[in-house]
């Protein structure tokens, strides 16, 4: 989750391409009313997990590379936390400038 308090408005370059990457991945669908189409979808909530990996990841690859052009996305792997009810995506991202990788 991104912290808004910590968000640099001015940033530029590398620190601007992973900012924006994170906050299409906190984002959820329909949220942002200039863009409802941005961010992804809540709709996985309670689906078998590996039903739900493939629908995250897809979604990921999607909306990363539509709004984020900049990079690619290289892998999108999955950490559980069972007693919680969580799965959470880290994501690899590609700089199609340098090559630099980060992981959101």
């Amino acid at each position: 989750m991104i912290d808004f308090k910590n968000i640099d408005y001015g940033a530029t370059g590398n620190e601007e391409i992973i900012q924006n990457v994170r906050f299409i991945l906190s984002t959820i669908i329909g949220s942002c009313v200039l863009d409802v189409n941005l961010g992804v979808s809540p709709d996985v909530v309670d689906s078998p997990i590996q039903l739900t990996q493939a629908k995250i990841t897809s979604e990921i690859i999607e909306k990363i590379e539509a709004y984020e052009p900049r990079v690619t996305v290289e892998s999108v792997t999955f950490s559980a936390d069972p007693l919680n009810g969580r799965l959470i995506p880290q994501v690899k991202v590609v700089n199609k400038e340098n090559g630099e990788v980060w992981t959101a």
